[in-house]
């Protein structure tokens, strides 16, 4: 039965007043939120899928993920932030669609996505405006740590010579854009410099250490130096202090070395490649400076 004209307008007359309530509600709970954020001087904001935003205070290095109609959020750590992207499709040579992924390492908040649906300059202008959110405090956290005379270094890392252009290298490249601090000999090193005094230095001074076991690192006299100390170390630190990385090296070889590497959780570099290596370890540095920085 069709309904008649008059009839349908009786019903959005009636109806007018609770969607009317129910939006100056939600509007008033969102000035809410964003009254709290600023209070707590969470004052750069993203606005997310649906309801949900994420905002950063730069000077904690934390950001705070929620929802603007009840309340609800997450807050931690930047560090609990271990990637972000911009994926997009093109229509005529523009970007539509574009979308901000960030991933939060949280069961309640895994991705945070924000739309900027046809919106190409908008969406150029907020991603650098990420970017910087990012950039800053991972700047933040890294100054922290340098003013902390107990630590400086995220990593000390040991290797051989001989795996330092095809592996190393890279590697610590790929953590320094990651915003990590390295104790590095290339880096790090003087002429003139005591290279026992260094890695002692270095050694002391670094969160925790990472070992490249490789055939080439099993033979040096040095690398077996720096490992004795880290393994002293992690047996007399409560905190896990040794990374192992494996690099061309299968656990029954590690076990012929070493029966302690060998039962030691490692990356390896047959399975990962430098980009995830290093964005495993930048997770581990950056929980640690939240713990040190709090």
């Amino acid at each position: 039965m069709d309904l008649s004209p008059v009839f349908l307008i009786v019903v959005i007359i009636l109806v007018m007043p609770l969607f009317v309530y129910l939006a100056v509600k939600q509007h008033k709970i969102s000035k809410e939120v964003y009254a709290l954020l600023a209070e707590d001087g969470y004052d750069i904001i993203f606005s997310g899928e649906g309801n949900t935003y994420i905002a950063f205070n730069i000077k904690k290095a934390s950001f705070r993920a929620g929802s603007l109609i009840d309340h609800r959020y997450f807050q931690e750590s930047i560090s609990y932030i271990h990637n972000y992207e911009w994926k997009w499709k093109e229509l005529d040579g523009k970007k539509i669609e574009n979308t901000f992924y960030i991933y939060i390492s949280n069961i309640e908040f895994p991705v945070h996505k924000i739309y900027y649906q046809r919106k190409e300059d908008n969406a150029e202008i907020e991603w650098a405006k990420l970017q910087a959110v990012f950039h800053q405090s991972y700047e933040l956290q890294s100054t922290k740590m340098k003013e902390n005379p107990e630590i400086y270094f995220d990593f000390f890392i040991s290797h051989a010579s001989e795996d330092k252009d095809n592996f190393v290298r890279p590697l610590v490249n790929e953590l320094s854009q990651l915003g990590i601090n390295v104790w590095f000999d290339e880096q790090t090193l003087e002429i003139g410099d005591s290279l026992r005094r260094n890695i002692d230095t270095g050694l002391k001074k670094a969160s925790y250490g990472i070992v490249v076991l490789s055939h080439a690192f099993f033979s040096k006299k040095w690398t077996q130096y720096e490992l004795d100390s880290l393994i002293n170390r992690a047996v007399n630190d409560e905190n896990k202090v040794l990374l192992p990385i494996w690099h061309n090296i299968d656990a029954t070889e590690v076990a012929e070395y070493s029966h302690y590497l060998a039962d030691k959780l490692a990356l390896q570099t047959t399975i990962h490649s430098i980009d995830e290596i290093a964005k495993e370890l930048s997770k581990i540095a950056y929980k640690r400076r939240s713990i040190a920085t709090s």
